[in-house]
């Protein structure tokens, strides 16, 4: 079980473009969201992961 699977955060996963600037702290845009956690609310911190659920970052999502 990887670190992000124990994390309690929502999650999204982003595209492999998307990942390396997630990584070093790029915004997130929704045309870069593969897919996310149901409920997620607008303000909420969650934990954004690669397609293998490598941790990449923690954002604010604004709807």
């Amino acid at each position: 079980m990887s670190e992000a699977d124990r994390s309690p955060m929502s999650r999204v996963v982003v595209s492999d473009a998307a990942a390396p600037f997630i990584a070093r702290g790029g915004r997130l845009f929704s045309g870069q969201v593969l897919n996310s956690d149901p409920g997620i609310e607008d303000g909420e911190e969650v934990l954004v992961v690669d397609k293998t659920n490598k941790p990449l970052g923690i954002v604010q999502i604004y709807h």
